[in-house]
């Protein structure tokens, strides 16, 4: 009787730990089930980091298995991939490109609410500066575009496109050449606009005839000068100045270009809108437009107004170089030679009575100051446009004062001379002497291709080609290098007499 008594204890004991066993593993197993929907929940940002830390520090430590601690460590990973991703979306919305490259590149896939935001924005980080460098690349700014890849470049290793584009900057830098070839220099006064009002048949006419350009031709010659790969350069690549017991002293600068192209310096006279060209086919004066970049101000044949980039050569030029950015190498446009007699810009800034004198003042200012921040140098053709042969050296010093205090306040400093009507004067002369007492090196003439560069030891001597009217009908064998004349030629142009 006993020892039936013992069996049915045993077995009684037996299920009851069986049943016991169970319920605890039914237990763990929910606990697993339950705490890896909350994780999978915060993943994709249906739940919080804290539903999931109270779940998981409500499970009695006996009650952990070996799935509920990896599920943890993932909860705690999402959670440092979500904290990563706002501290990136908060510095890519500051425009902060590498540190918010950075820490979005600590979002992991399994943070399935944000993983593939934070991919769109890396892409769209990496993309910002492959665009930038390859606008600097365009205009053969070589170390810009490799310095500014180099600042993503540590942190997107993941990302080919980068190492590719620093590869192929730093091959198109050690492919420039030194260029052994003239170097041209072409210069034109202010665009025709309308020529039905400069080719009216007054006294005028003859004088636009010979020496203006029409808007139409300039256009069409800068066309067909970058399809010839002419490039323009800045008049400072092909020397330095060095001071010796401070003096100046002139060196020639080895210049490097793109093989193949060929430089070509740009230089305007007379940006001053005088009172002559009033009404008679030009633009009036030069302004800034709503963009805060340099245009024309024009008053139309039926009394309209209009403000425009494609009136004059500052503006077309400016145009044409973001359209063809490859045309300027490292941004040069080209150099203003300015009068002051009748003000500049269009403005009457030699009248210091006029009640619009301080107006016209600042204006100038920030237009001058837009122009050399847009790649342009600005220059003299002295105060009063004279024939330096003609004058004696009393008249060329009250002229170059003249210059110095009414100019300079608004353009700046300047080393750069332009002879009126080419009427240059010997180095030894009086009156050279004079100009470079107010710091002028780089003198400019007239004459033949433009194609002369002489290096002296504290100056240096350029001509300069007219491309207008009368070279088209002159010297056309002296431009046919630079554009096809029967294309460009304006033919609403007079005979030519």
């Amino acid at each position: 009787m006993k020892k039936q008594f013992f069996l049915v204890s045993l077995v009684i004991l037996i299920v009851g730990i069986s049943v016991s066993c169970k319920n605890n593993k039914v237990e763990a197993i929910n606990y697993d089930v339950e705490y890896k929907s909350l994780v999978e929940a915060f993943s994709k940002g249906e739940s919080s980091y804290k539903d999931c830390n109270d779940f998981y520090q409500n499970i009695k430590e006996d009650k952990i298995t070996e799935a509920i601690s990896e599920l943890s460590g993932r909860m705690n990973s999402i959670n440092d991939s979500k904290n990563n991703f706002a501290l990136g979306k908060e510095k890519y919305l500051q425009e902060q490109w590498v540190e918010s490259y950075k820490f979005l590149s600590n979002v992991i896939a399994e943070d399935e609410e944000n993983y593939n935001e934070a991919v769109e924005k890396k892409n769209e980080i990496i993309s910002t500066y492959i665009n930038e460098a390859e606008v600097l690349a365009l205009g053969y700014y070589y170390d810009e575009a490799i310095a500014k890849l180099e600042e993503i470049a540590p942190y997107s290793k993941d990302d080919s496109s980068v190492n590719e584009k620093l590869n192929e900057y730093n091959t198109k830098k050690g492919e420039l050449v030194l260029y052994e070839g003239e170097v041209r220099n072409i210069f034109f006064h202010s665009l025709i606009v309308f020529p039905e009002l400069a080719f009216d048949g007054d006294f005028m006419q003859r004088g636009y005839n010979y020496w203006m350009t029409t808007v139409s031709e300039y256009k069409k010659m800068l066309e067909q000068m970058y399809e010839r790969d002419y490039i323009l350069i800045d008049i400072n690549m092909v020397y330095e100045t060095e001071y010796v017991d401070d003096k100046p002293v002139i060196k020639k600068k080895d210049l490097y270009l793109p093989k193949g192209k060929k430089p070509i310096i740009l230089s305007l006279d007379d940006l001053n809108y005088y009172k002559y060209m009033e009404k008679d086919g030009f633009a009036d004066r030069l302004v800034l437009d709503e963009d805060g970049n340099v245009a024309t101000f024009t008053k139309l044949p039926d009394g309209g107004e209009l403000v425009a980039r494609d009136n004059d050569c500052v503006p077309i030029t400016d145009v044409f170089v973001e359209e063809h950015p490859d045309f300027s190498y490292r941004g040069a446009k080209g150099v203003i030679g300015f009068t002051g007699y009748e003000g500049i810009m269009g403005y009457r800034t030699d009248l210091f009575d006029s009640p619009t004198f301080e107006e016209d003042f600042k204006t100038t200012k920030a237009i001058a100051d837009k122009l050399k921040e847009t790649g342009w140098r600005l220059g003299s053709h002295s105060y009063g446009h004279i024939d330096f042969q003609k004058k004696g050296i009393t008249r060329v010093k009250k002229d170059t004062k003249q210059w110095n205090d009414e100019v300079i306040p608004i353009i700046g400093k300047t080393n750069l001379f332009i002879y009126p009507y080419g009427s240059s004067v010997k180095k030894d002369d009086e009156r050279f002497k004079e100009l470079q007492k107010y710091g002028f090196e780089v003198f400019w003439c007239v004459g033949g291709r433009g194609a002369t560069l002489r290096y002296y030891d504290d100056f240096i001597f350029m001509d300069r080609c007219n491309l207008d009217g009368f070279k088209m009908n002159r010297g056309p064998k002296q431009l046919e290098d630079l554009f096809d004349i029967d294309y460009v030629y304006d033919k609403s142009r007079p005979k030519f007499e």
